[in-house]
């Protein structure tokens, strides 16, 4: 059986560049302007990810720690999932993210192991990239390329479009719009996959992120790739916290 999709091993592109600014701030003292290791932590009613629940619809744990060398980063990220049998995701991650003065980037590649072995290991190429249209406003898109997707002896790609408007308060509204396609020896459902919703940050640290998420695969469709109750229209409720050492340090 495959998991569909696996998960984001890295933060959001855009708690990253904070963190990276918080980092550049605060991290004379002791750990130098270079050198940083960030961590974090969520809990959400349901691990959705690329229009699919990765936990069968139950709740779900997850944490992550980097290193951070300047625009260089290696980390590792980890989760409960479900497929069919309890399991635990654990994702590793390299590589670069250089910024321009109105768009940063992240270029580097993830690797997804699975503790019980419920799900084949493998590995994706990923490009991000967001453009800061205006102060309020920032405009997404994320590649991924899997060469040999949950060991399928074939490709997947993923592409997405992202937008997010911040308003007045420490609120925000995001979306996104994404297209998963599979390599012919797979026999996988190419499908559509969006998602909506609103969010609010305190202290740049904890954010609170409700979320409604959906994709065209019909209940077959979903079978094939995970289960028949692992698509469909969802909510998702989460609240995560993130950090760097060099917040502390530099206090």
């Amino acid at each position: 059986m495959t998991g569909c999709g696996a998960t984001k091993a890295m933060r959001g592109l855009g708690a990253s560049i904070a963190l990276l600014a918080m980092s550049s701030a605060a991290g004379a003292e002791g750990l130098g302007d270079m050198f940083d290791i960030a961590f974090g932590a969520a809990v959400t009613n349901d691990y959705v990810y690329r229009g699919i629940s990765q936990t069968d619809g139950d709740p779900a744990i997850q944490g992550y720690l980097e290193l951070d060398y300047g625009i260089v980063y290696a980390g590792v990220w980890a989760s409960n999932v479900d497929f069919y049998t309890p399991d635990t995701e654990i994702d590793t991650s390299i590589g670069i993210r250089p910024e321009l003065d109105n768009a940063a980037f992240d270029l580097g590649y993830v690797h997804y192991f699975y503790a019980v072995d419920t799900s084949p290991d493998y590995g994706e190429l990923y490009a991000l990239a967001e453009y800061y249209a205006t102060d309020s406003l920032t405009l997404g898109g994320n590649v991924y390329f899997a060469p040999d997707y949950a060991q399928g002896d074939d490709t997947a790609t993923y592409v997405e479009a992202t937008i997010d408007y911040a308003l007045p308060a420490n609120f925000g509204v995001s979306g996104g719009l994404g297209y998963q396609a599979f390599g012919s020896k797979l026999d996988l459902p190419d499908y559509t996959t969006w998602n909506a919703g609103v969010y609010w940050s305190w202290d740049d640290s904890v954010t609170l992120d409700l979320r409604y998420t959906d994709s065209d695969l019909s209940k077959g469709q979903c079978y094939d790739l995970m289960s028949r109750h692992a698509c469909g229209a969802r909510f998702m409720a989460t609240l995560s916290f993130d950090t760097a050492v060099s917040a502390f340090v530099g206090n």
